[in-house]
């Protein structure tokens, strides 16, 4: 009979071994964590209220008529590749309710999960702990964006590479859709495609009597570069806003000190975005620590480092190096040249940086210990599991945005088909898409449910959304909807009587908490 002892012996022997093991001999382990990632997410995705962004890419996606329109048409103002919208569009006709986005989102990180699980050459402990982290659970996996596709077009990527046989043509095919999901898919794809094509050219002599040396390039490396450069090229081109965009970047700022000093907080706040439990603050981060006296120096810092150390972990493989080097900078210099957003879009350097662990396991083929770059990579993943514990935690206890609880409102009081007037535009286009009803917005005098972000724009005062309410309740027996994100100011208002008839809950995201006024005209 065993002892108590050896039984402990032999339980913590399964347990180092399933920590330790770094490849699967099958989907066994794979498809139970991703069972159980399914679970979490829709959890989560259970307590998320859809917010504009989300709405307005499937709205877009909804309203196209095919990939042609998406291609050429309004799509082109949001700034984003047309890939997202276009699988929204296929989603769209299955069910046109927007309650689908949130099967698309838990499909696509699942299957991602699934990929990392079965495949990434790493220690189980590591693929698991990365499930919980806060981009993978929660603005990859909750938030409904096209990053969560392009999470899976680069997971995919690295588990179809290998050193000994490169599948050039089908790497460039994900590379390329990658590049069509968003700007940093695109940045990403530039940075793999480096790593990917410069495996393939070899120099040979013909013979020993011939001393000129040849440069030979596969047939397979040059079909699969071409279609790599023609497809980004076609999505960059159908990519650029037209000159009316209301994004358009303005005059570049040199870079100086003071920015390079941005760069690296910005980095180090992307690798560990963790602020505390009880507060919401990874829409935009606190890049440069300001709770802290000693935040705006020492941030910076700590940045340069953490990205040094990662080189110099890497260094075994310099095309990998070369990889997350360019990828990281091209990814910061976009922010600073073009547009400067949150988490959510940095976080694409914290995805190529797992793609890159990935290459380099696979490059150097397990023959050298990886103990500090699984520790480094484990100190960034058990932070980041506390963070995406409180984004969690946060969409459980608190409205992450009012648009669905105005939606439901209208819904409700037998609402639904009045004519609506919206301002400003951008959040409460929210409400129109979760409605499926097109609302008026005076910024723009357009009817719409996705709005279209040229910049043929108008400050409105409160006389012209009262008139603009007037006019449309003339044409639906006398009554007519405003809705707000602010308070409707007092005052007269000859002939019309507006009633303040739901006031939505404070919101997360503090100006998608709306007010909703029923307008009637006067006898």
């Amino acid at each position: 009979m065993a002892t108590t002892g050896s039984r402990r012996r032999t339980w913590l022997g399964w347990v180092y071994r399933a920590c330790a093991g770094r490849y699967e001999s099958g989907w066994s382990f794979a498809l139970m964590g991703a069972a159980l990632f399914a679970l979490v997410l829709v959890f989560g995705h259970l307590y998320h209220e859809m917010w504009r962004d989300e709405l307005q890419c499937w709205s877009m996606g909804r309203a196209s008529h095919g990939l042609w329109d998406l291609l050429t048409g309004e799509r082109r103002y949001e700034g984003h590749p047309f890939l997202w919208y276009y699988v929204l569009y296929l989603a769209s006709r299955l069910s046109g309710n927007f309650v689908t986005l949130h099967f698309v989102t838990v499909a696509l990180a699942v299957a991602a999960a699934g990929l990392w699980l079965r495949y990434a050459p790493l220690p189980r402990a590591l693929r698991v702990l990365l499930l919980g982290s806060y981009y993978v659970v929660y603005e990859y996996g909750v938030i409904s964006r096209a990053y969560t596709l392009g999470l899976l077009l680069t997971f995919g990527f690295c588990a179809l590479y290998h050193p000994r046989r490169i599948r050039y043509v089908l790497s460039a095919v994900l590379l390329a859709l990658l590049a069509a999901t968003s700007m940093y898919g695109m940045l990403m794809a530039l940075a793999l495609g480096v790593f990917l094509f410069s495996h393939g050219p070899s120099f040979r002599r013909p013979d020993d009597s011939d001393a000129r040396t040849r440069v030979v390039f596969p047939v397979q490396w040059m079909i699969g570069l071409g279609l790599y450069f023609v497809s980004l090229t076609l999505t960059l081109i159908t990519t650029i806003p037209p000159a009316d965009d209301i994004y358009n970047p303005g005059p570049a700022v040199p870079i100086t000190g003071t920015v390079l000093r941005d760069i690296a907080a910005r980095y180090w706040q992307v690798m560990f975005p963790f602020h505390t439990l009880n507060s919401w603050n990874w829409l935009q981060a606190d890049w440069l620590g300001s709770g802290w006296s000693f935040g705006p120096w020492l941030i910076p810092w700590l940045g340069v480092l953490w990205f040094g150390v990662w080189i110099v972990v890497l260094r075994r493989s310099l095309r990998v190096v070369a990889t997350y080097g360019l990828g990281v900078a091209a990814m910061m210099l976009f922010q600073h040249f073009v547009y400067s957003g949150g988490l959510r879009h940095l976080g694409n350097c914290f995805i190529l940086l797992l793609a890159c662990v990935w290459l380099h396991a696979r490059e150097t083929r397990g023959r050298f210990p990886d103990r500090v770059l699984h520790a480094l990579l484990a100190t960034n993943l058990v932070l980041q599991c506390f963070t995406g514990f409180a984004a969690l935690r946060a969409e459980r206890r608190e409205v992450f945005s009012g648009a669905e609880e105005a939606a439901t409102f209208i819904r409700k009081h037998h609402l639904l088909g009045l004519p609506v007037v919206g301002d400003p535009d951008a959040p409460t286009s929210a409400v129109a898409s979760a409605l499926d009803q097109p609302f008026f917005y005076p910024e723009t005098g357009e009817t719409a449910e996705a709005i279209v972000w040229h910049n043929r724009r108008s400050s409105v005062s409160r006389e012209q959304v009262l008139e603009h309410a007037r006019r449309l309740a003339r044409s639906a027996d006398g009554t007519a909807l405003i809705v707000l994100n602010y308070d409707l100011a007092p005052g007269p208002t000859p002939g019309l009587t507006s009633t303040l008839v739901f006031r939505g809950k404070p919101a997360i995201l503090i100006d998608e908490s709306f007010r909703i006024y029923q307008v009637k005209l006067a006898d």
